[in-house]
């Protein structure tokens, strides 16, 4: 990159808490969940000790969220939860990067969302109608909240923001946010990941982890909205913004077997090694340049197997952080929350390398820097 991306916000809804602040790393919360290991091979060893424990569990976003304490316009507020959490989380990030007291140019400003199964609650509940008493039974009103990119559009009417505006499905919402950046179609994007659990996903998985066999670490499923805001270098010093973390680079690949699901992932596939691989040369470092490794291992023995197989075969040394094992498998919210997990349990000037798969088995890793001070 000849002009470096910059890290000015982050914003978190997840099973940790309701605000950024609440996903700092604290003695707590380590204790709680068993997220941050030494080196790969604490990490192994837990996940091996692991298989024996009855599978699925679910972690909601915590009780007491209120769209009210985060957007005032009541229009907004009336929007279905998948919005209203990206909306929060999106406020939360905005805030997060001082954007309001220290303003960019809003019409370079844009959103841009990561998700998997989008707004599944409210597609569930406009079907329920359909299907039960057609036509005359479905709600127009439920209809326009089942679009997957409605969240990005509330999210960018909460804020005013009026720049690029793009909802990715498996896809990296922070790997697209900053090829924008980068092209010059924007010159701050808010990078959001998001996911809602629901009923028909927590049946599911209650199903097919009534036998443990085949999974490492306690398979839990989470929600979670994350904001990463990236920020072009000359955006963030004509406004005055203090950088976070320097985006260095990232690398995207794909797991041509990994067929739509995570219970298809084999544990000889390479793409997770491959493409952290890619990231480090990009960004010209050595394995020994980076101090923490973040993962994204979720449970599910093929997946785990392989990322933390892929952390051993390029040599990293470090501590490996599993953010998953405290929010759960948030799906389409992974990236972001990653992301800040690993910024917020990392000392300054750390260099980071977190690596995230998704159902469809595309895989992004992405080396960041943390801020020295």
């Amino acid at each position: 990159m000849t002009t470096p991306t910059l890290i000015t916000g982050l914003g978190a809804i997840s099973p940790l808490g309701l605000h950024l602040q609440d996903h700092a790393a604290s003695t707590d919360a380590l204790d709680r969940f068993g997220w941050a290991f030494a080196d790969i091979d604490e990490a192994e060893g837990l996940a091996s000790r692991g298989t024996t424990q009855l599978g699925h569990e679910t972690r909601p976003i915590p009780e007491g969220f209120s769209i009210t304490d985060y957007v005032k316009p009541v229009g907004l507020r009336r929007k279905k939860r998948f919005s209203q959490v990206a909306m929060a989380a999106a406020t939360d990030a905005f805030t997060s990067a001082r954007l309001g007291e220290r303003p960019a140019d809003l019409e370079r400003v844009g959103v841009v969302t990561g998700t998997e199964y989008g707004p599944q609650r409210v597609v569930s509940e406009y079907l329920e109608g359909l299907l039960g008493g057609g036509l005359q039974q479905a709600s127009p009103g439920l209809f326009t909240q089942t679009v997957y990119n409605v969240a990005n559009g509330q999210a960018s009417l909460a804020l005013g923001l009026k720049g690029a505006n793009s909802t990715l499905v498996g896809g990296s919402a922070l790997a697209y946010a900053e090829l924008l950046l980068t092209s010059g179609k924007a010159e701050v994007m808010l990078a959001i990941s998001l996911d809602e659990t629901n009923r028909i996903m927590t049946e599911y998985f209650d199903r097919v982890f009534e036998d443990p066999r085949g999974v490492a670490f306690t398979f839990a499923t989470g929600e979670a909205a994350a904001v990463v805001v990236l920020e072009s270098a000359r955006s963030a010093e004509e406004r005055g913004a203090t950088p976070l973390a320097t985006l260095l680079s990232t690398a995207s690949a794909s797991a041509a077997g990994a067929g739509v699901s995570y219970l298809d992932w084999q544990a000889d596939d390479t793409t997770i090694e491959h493409s952290m691989r890619l990231a480090l040369e990009r960004a010209n470092l050595a394995i020994d340049d980076v101090d923490t490794v973040v993962g994204t291992a979720n449970g599910l023995e093929g997946l785990t197997r392989s990322e933390l197989s892929a952390i051993r075969a390029i040599g990293h040394r470090g501590s490996v952080l599993l953010p998953r094992l405290a929010t759960g498998e948030c799906f389409g919210g992974n990236e972001a929350i990653a992301h800040i997990i690993g910024l917020q349990a990392s000392a300054p000037g750390s260099r980071i390398l977190t690596t995230v798969a998704t159902v469809n088995g595309g895989v992004t890793s992405t080396i960041t820097r943390k801020a020295a001070a």
